[in-house]
């Protein structure tokens, strides 16, 4: 059986353990609880935690910091098309690893095209959900993705 994932509330499940993923809580003991008190579902928690984990395999291990890393400044157009809530999102998605300095790139061309004009948090989100989930097609008994992603190359 074949899947395709639909938008759903994988940013929003991100978001609410950000502070745990940046002080490099172990995986193991981020609080699901809460979570599902929060009204996520277990299947919802667990695929945000792999898409996590997909995009930044460093996320819960202690590392030095890359003082070589570079990091992409907004010019003035570009931050007026956030929100500041929206805006602060957008700032801690990229420290935990789950928008790189392209997804951040194709996000300003997608609002720009689609918008036009300021994007508050919820429609943030629903892009960033979007753009992590939308192209994913995996076969539900193996697990296994069936699609490729935008970097990825068959050799």
């Amino acid at each position: 059986m074949v899947h395709r994932n639909k938008i759903d509330r994988t940013v929003d499940i991100l978001l609410e353990i950000a502070s745990e993923i940046l002080n490099k809580k172990s995986l193991l003991k981020i609080n699901t609880k809460r979570l599902e008190g929060l009204g996520y579902t277990k299947t919802e928690i667990s695929y945000a935690l792999n898409v996590l984990l997909e995009k930044n395999p460093q996320a819960f291990k202690r590392k030095k910091k890359n003082i070589d890393a570079s990091t992409r400044i907004l010019n003035k157009d570009e931050k007026n098309l956030f929100s500041k809530e929206a805006f602060k999102d957008i700032l801690l998605l990229q420290a935990i690893g789950i928008i790189d300095q392209n997804d951040l790139n194709e996000l300003i061309e997608r609002i720009i095209i689609y918008f036009g004009k300021n994007v508050n948090q919820s429609d943030l989100r629903n892009i960033v959900n979007n753009m992590i989930g939308s192209e994913e097609i995996f076969d539900v008994d193996t697990g296994l993705r069936l699609t490729l992603r935008r970097d990825e190359k068959i050799h």
